[in-house]
């Protein structure tokens, strides 16, 4: 059995994260089912202003700040002159902000009914996926939908969201997604490593060893890894066109990235049980995790995957200098990735920001747009990583500090 090992993971701007996931929680509210059933708010819940102005400020993804680190601290984290006043996109400078729930509903309704009618069968799948990610009550319909919608489909993106949804329906709870098969996501998509990562799991679950090793062998010769990073809201932006009014469109692009939040695909889980630190020494299992790696580290479309080729290459023993680079781009990427401040970005350039971002990642892949951003930063890579490497030893000195003084 080949042994689990987990990339080298670094705190970072996880605090960035952690609002995300609180939003994910929180966004359900927003985009409204299409029975209209009233979800009573609870008794202390904030304004909907301040919570439309967090959703939009916590996706308007701001890759590199090429300020100094002690700048964008400092404004980051100073409270502004006057907290009763926000700039928002079609409305201008407002108190408090609010933004009335019925035009709220009727905002994200109007998105949902235009992308569920269009001609487009990835608008379709994208807005069944995100209804069933952030309404109440319609997910399994939703899902049912989707995945019926697949079956029919010769599309790979609309197949690949379907399985998305499907993630956890099985067996008897399995509807229409006992229909979908990663045997037919490969037919329709055989260029990318993705779905075969995913076959070959399947068949490690069912200790069908040889199959597994075929389609780790196939994974390794596509010439792509797209593991869809950015793809619901850039589904979205497409569907919107240029005439969608700011409000909408905040929104709408909001409540993509809320969808996209949960999805993670399994494919990194595959490849670093695939070629754990015994691939080493196996001659057959060697070549296929070498390119591998290589392809993670360098031409998947996710930052992520940039972290499991490093480990697999640090099993396969990759030269020191080698793996210094990709820690470095790593330890870059943690440094100059973030989200912009709670309540910062509602104005129209926070929401320029945010579209921009968005189609960033949909021509470019989120690997390669985050290296464009930091060419374009004025800092190198080794800047980038050195500040964060500082970083990391203060919060690290911090936190045993912090142990030391608590009490026994």
């Amino acid at each position: 059995m080949v042994a689990r090992h987990e990339p080298t993971r670094r705190p970072g701007r996880w605090y960035g994260w952690v609002f995300a996931s609180a939003l994910v929680a929180a966004l359900p509210w927003l985009w409204r089912s299409a029975s209209h059933d009233a979800v009573p708010a609870p008794p202390a819940a904030p304004r909907a202003g301040a919570v439309l102005s967090q959703s939009l400020s916590l996706f308007a993804f701001d890759p590199v700040d090429a300020r100094a680190p002690d700048a964008v601290s400092a404004s980051t984290s100073a409270e502004p002159a006057d907290v009763r006043q926000a700039e928002v996109c079609g409305f201008g400078p407002m108190e408090q902000p609010s933004v009335d729930a019925a035009l709220r509903e009727a905002a994200l309704d109007q998105v949902d009914a235009l992308m569920l009618a269009s001609d487009d069968a990835q608008f379709r799948a994208a807005a069944l996926l995100i209804g069933a990610r952030i309404r109440r009550g319609d997910d399994r319909t939703r899902i049912d939908s989707v995945a019926r919608l697949a079956a029919g489909s010769q599309d790979p993106i609309v197949y690949a969201i379907a399985l998305e949804a499907c993630t956890r329906r099985t067996g008897v709870d399995a509807g229409a997604c006992a229909l979908l098969s990663r045997t037919q996501w490969v037919r329709l998509d055989g260029d990318n490593a993705l779905p075969w990562l995913e076959l070959a799991a399947e068949a490690r679950q069912q200790q069908a060893f040889d199959a597994e090793a075929e389609a780790m062998q196939r994974a390794a010769l596509a010439h792509r890894i797209d593991a869809h990073a950015g793809l619901l809201p850039a589904l979205v932006d497409r569907a919107l066109g240029s005439q969608t009014p700011p409000l909408q469109r905040m929104l709408a692009l909001s409540a993509g990235w809320s969808a996209q939040a949960g999805w993670i695909p399994s494919h990194a889980n595959q490849a670093q049980a695939y070629c754990g630190a015994d691939a080493v020494a196996d001659r057959e299992r060697r070549p296929t995790c070498e390119t591998l790696a290589e392809a993670l580290a360098s031409r998947s479309t996710s930052v992520a995957d940039l972290s499991v080729g490093l480990a697999i290459g640090r099993n396969l023993g990759w030269a020191g200098e080698r793996l210094e680079a990709l820690q470095q781009e790593q330890d870059a990427f943690s440094e100059a990735g973030g989200f912009q401040a709670i309540g910062a970005d509602f104005n129209c350039e926070g929401v320029d920001r945010l579209q921009a971002w968005t189609r960033q990642l949909a021509a470019r892949g989120e690997l390669q747009a985050m290296r464009d951003a930091l060419a374009r930063s004025g800092r190198s890579v080794e800047q980038w990583s050195a500040q964060y490497r500082k970083n990391f030893a203060v919060a690290m000195a911090a936190a045993e500090a912090a142990t030391s003084a608590a009490p026994p």
